[in-house]
């Protein structure tokens, strides 16, 4: 083969492509771990809605 950087070896571009899509898929999982683990940052529309009322009663 030549060593011109023009030459693609396909099974080095297969390999890294499916490293790429890895590393993408392991990233969207870390990002979804942090977000269920992570109280500070969920959403909690239940729980606000019960202390607003609970302090409407207490006045």
């Amino acid at each position: 083969m030549s060593d011109s950087a023009e030459v693609l070896d396909f099974a080095q571009a297969a390999e890294r492509r499916k490293h790429e899509k890895r590393e993408e898929k392991v990233g969207e999982i870390r990002d979804q771990f942090n977000r269920a683990f992570n109280p500070s940052s969920k959403p909690t529309p239940v729980k606000d809605f019960l202390r607003k009322k609970k302090a409407k009663k207490k006045r």
